[in-house]
């Protein structure tokens, strides 16, 4: 598991921007909760196997809410 800070929420919730420059896209299905986050919010993020295409569980620290992401590639 990884901690992380969030640095911005962009595109309408589906991307989460973290303090180091790394990008994750968020599960279509999750982006109502991940565009409430705010910024300086401390994420876990953790692999998971349970699918495929997001394979990142993250998780708000110190609450029971999270979502499943995956890496955003660079261009």
């Amino acid at each position: 598991m990884e901690q992380v800070t969030l640095m911005e929420v962009k595109d309408d919730g589906q991307t989460l921007v973290l303090i180091d420059g790394k990008e994750l896209h968020v599960d279509p299905r999750a982006i109502t909760t991940a565009i409430r986050w705010l910024p300086s919010t401390l994420l876990e993020i953790s692999e998971t196997d349970t699918d495929p295409l997001f394979d990142l569980r993250v998780k708000v620290h110190g609450t029971n809410e999270e979502i499943r992401a995956s890496w955003r590639l660079s261009v």
